[in-house]
């Protein structure tokens, strides 16, 4: 639910084209935007061509990164999916966002643009693209070097291809199939009334002292009811699972499809298009769709006071 894209490639490897054919603008922090809002265009001469260059500056670079520190921070601590565009080839780049994933629970993801790409193709691609977004040829080649000696990324996150953007983007469902009994504790269950937790029985809890009680065992899992509960506690606003052979979506309030669109199955696995709502987004108030996609338990149709059994 909560996911930082870091892009990985050198000038030229087309990570604005990535972010531009899956309609990440609104989601992306692009450094070079932030360099040309700090400071102007600036001139390079290129003595092998007798040409000056207008490029990005880059003595600015020190502002940039410190605001690209406080615009990451800033949406982690909200819940929001996190896109950084920028080259990432030194791992050490890479290992700075560790301490703000572990803070705010995010899974890390590499996108990595430097796969199956040439130096030359670097350089080709470099002497096309718009004048301002050239780059000193031996930059690119410093670059390429330094991605081909040290490919790896650090072992907490993970590497993915700009084609499996779109299903790291979804939300997979899990297969509860195996467990005998799914049961649902609403908000006003009583103390007396809890269920017995059995390793053979899956619980959702939407109950603060049940959630105090049993909220670290691996076979419970707490669902957020307000905005508070899923930035600030970190609960799941929703959990979409697949229980006797049929598919299911719990949460406090109904989710749109809208919310939920497009949805894949894969081996009689469903997954969810959802990585770039908000988390809040699911714990608010809408009309529920006329026709639901997916079967949904929700607290608001709940009775509060009783334990739900699904099936």
């Amino acid at each position: 639910m909560r996911k930082i894209f870091l892009l990985r490639g050198a000038p030229g490897s087309g990570k604005s084209s990535f972010i531009i054919r899956h309609h990440l603008q609104p989601y992306a922090i692009m450094r070079d935007q932030i360099r040309l809002l700090l400071a102007d265009l600036t001139v390079y001469y290129d003595e092998d061509t007798d040409y000056l260059h207008q490029v990005i500056p880059r003595h600015v670079s020190a502002q940039t990164e410190q605001i690209v520190d406080q615009l990451v921070e800033h949406k982690m601590a909200h819940g929001e999916t996190v896109i950084v565009d920028g080259t990432h080839i030194a791992p050490e780049s890479i290992e700075h966002f560790h301490p703000l994933a572990e803070r705010y629970r995010y899974e890390v993801f590499v996108v990595d643009l430097m796969y199956r790409k040439t130096l030359n193709s670097l350089l080709n691609r470099n002497e096309v693209r718009m004048q301002y977004d050239w780059v000193r040829p031996e930059v690119i080649e410093q670059m390429y070097y330094s991605y081909r000696e040290h490919p790896e990324v650090p072992y907490w996150a993970r590497v993915i291809s700009p084609n499996q953007m779109v299903h790291a983007l979804s939300q997979r469902e899990s297969n509860l199939d195996h467990f005998g009994h799914v049961i649902a504790v609403p908000d006003k269950v009583e103390e007396r009334q809890f269920p017995h937790v059995n390793i053979a029985n899956f619980y959702f809890s939407f109950n603060d002292e049940f959630t105090a009680r049993y909220g670290t065992y691996r076979n419970v899992v707490t669902i957020g009811k307000t905005k508070e509960e899923v930035v600030r506690d970190f609960r799941l606003p929703f959990f979409v699972f697949k229980f006797h052979h049929k598919h299911f979506l719990i949460s406090a309030y109904p989710v749109r499809n809208e919310m939920l669109d497009p949805i894949k199955k894969v081996k009689g696995v469903w997954t969810y298009s959802t990585g770039l709502y908000n988390v809040t987004d699911f714990v608010r108030e809408f009309p529920e769709s006329e026709s639901q996609h997916v079967h949904q338990f929700n607290l608001s149709k709940l009775q509060s006071d009783r334990l739900l059994h699904i099936w």
